[in-house]
């Protein structure tokens, strides 16, 4: 689609929401700022005079309507929708009462989006021709009086032109020295509520996560425990028959102490995880551990399933600085995609000879880290590619997905200043790579 010549004012105070739709805008508006709240939205609106403005209602510092109610105080021209998720009909009364063009409801498809912008592009457009052409004439019928009648005028005019535009100038110089006072604390503000909603996001989809892989981490304890019973029973039953050596109890009593630190480390890891990192901790780690310990929560529950997983992990150092955390619950939800993906095509293809496969490669240069989780499932088609980091957006049933993971895999790689890239061929395979910043330990340290 290629791009309207117009500026477009988006007024989002959720940050994924704020990202995603801005990408889906971006794509064919040729001007497009960008506001967290209607206070900031107003300020941007005074600056540039965008010709569209969208706008969600619930915001802190000001909200979407009494952003409005302040704009048409100026400007009654100025084509306004609202895009949210509230849709009583005191909303809908509100916004006809102030002169609201449009309203949707999130989450709103990018196709209805898109074909809304579009036609209300078309209208802007024709009345920026007409009032063009209207204000030629004017002009040129304006500069021949002023020419015939004026001449002399004409210095005059222009000497107390500048010396207004020398005031406007002096005037937006000291506000810009009031606002770059308060600058630093309204960034550092807006930064954690940024991170404080990003944060909420990703523990909600760690949490479901915890959900799926509740089966597998009870297969990781029951099977140490299964060896504490037995070497307990063995130990029984020696001192029943013939009494026990010290050599035998220690070995015997060394091997349940391994089994009961196995637990302590799987239920301490399962802990750590499943926490909410609220305190977004920077750190340098070893991305072939953090594939290890994500591994360490399904690699049985998918044994069980018949998933054969390929590891070919890089033996060269493959550090990154971040929160290890959030990059496990990166992994468990490609995992988990692939899962699916190798799952359906089994139940589709129904071929005793077919061998569910995940791979996970791992490798580095010197600017980047990089891991590629591939399986051999059904694959994505070209259609539900160009979405699938759309929050809300899946092809699984309801109660099999909600369409957030890969958003939140997407905001989780982006805010470590990394790049996914995804390969698909429908019914053949998916590729996803993930590839973050490589970092030397021993520097950072």
């Amino acid at each position: 689609m290629e791009k309207f010549n117009i500026s477009v004012l988006f007024v989002e105070d959720e940050d994924l929401l704020r990202a995603i739709y801005e990408r889906i805008l971006d794509k064919f508006i040729s001007a497009l700022y960008v506001a967290e709240n209607g206070k900031e939205g107003l300020e941007l609106y005074e600056k540039h005079k965008p010709d569209l403005i969208i706008t969600d209602i619930m915001m802190p510092v000001m909200d979407g309507l009494d952003m409005i109610e302040e704009i048409r105080k100026v400007d009654q021209l100025v084509r306004i929708v609202i895009l949210s998720a509230y849709g009583d009909t005191e909303y809908f009364l509100d916004a006809i009462k102030i002169g609201v063009n449009s309203f949707l409801l999130k989450q709103v498809e990018t196709k209805k989006l898109t074909a809304l912008i579009e036609e209300l592009a078309k209208g802007i457009l024709l009345e920026r021709e007409i009032k063009q052409e209207e204000q030629k004439r004017i002009e040129a019928e304006e500069n021949l009086r002023k020419l015939n009648e004026e001449l002399e005028k004409r210095v005059e005019d222009r000497t107390r032109d500048l010396q207004k535009e020398i005031k406007e100038k002096e005037q937006a110089e000291r506000e810009l020295k009031e606002l770059n006072l308060t600058l630093e604390n309204r960034v550092k503000e807006e930064l954690k509520k940024r991170q404080k909603q990003q944060s909420l996001l990703i523990q909600k989809s760690k949490l479901e996560s915890m959900g799926e892989l509740a089966a597998g981490i009870a297969h990781e304890i029951n099977q140490p425990l299964g060896g504490i019973s037995m070497g307990l029973d063995n130990i029984m039953f020696k001192m029943s028959m013939e009494g026990v050596s010290e050599d035998y109890l220690s070995t015997k009593i060394n091997a349940l102490f391994e089994d009961i630190d196995r637990i302590r480390q799987i239920i301490n890891h399962v802990r750590v995880f499943s926490r909410d990192q609220e305190a977004y901790v920077k750190e340098v780690m070893d991305l072939n551990k953090v594939i290890h310990n994500a591994l360490s929560m399904v690699n049985n529950q998918y044994h069980n399933h018949n998933v054969k997983i390929n590891l070919d992990l890089s033996k060269d150092k493959c550090f990154t600085k971040g929160n290890k955390y959030r990059v496990e619950q990166v992994i468990l939800n490609l995992l988990s995609n692939a899962k699916f993906a190798i799952d359906e095509k089994e139940k589709n293809l129904n071929d005793i000879n077919y061998v569910k496969t995940i791979k996970i490669s791992s490798f580095s240069n010197n600017a980047l880290v990089s891991f590629e989780i591939e399986d051999n499932g059904i694959g994505i088609s070209k259609k539900s590619m160009e979405n699938i980091f759309d929050p809300f957006y899946t092809t699984k049933d309801v109660e099999k997905g909600t369409g957030l993971g890969l958003s939140i895999t997407y905001g989780i790689i982006k805010e470590m200043k990394g790049e996914i890239v995804v390969q698909s061929e429908l019914n053949k395979f998916t590729k996803m790579r993930i590839s973050l910043p490589h970092v030397d330990r021993e520097t950072e340290e």
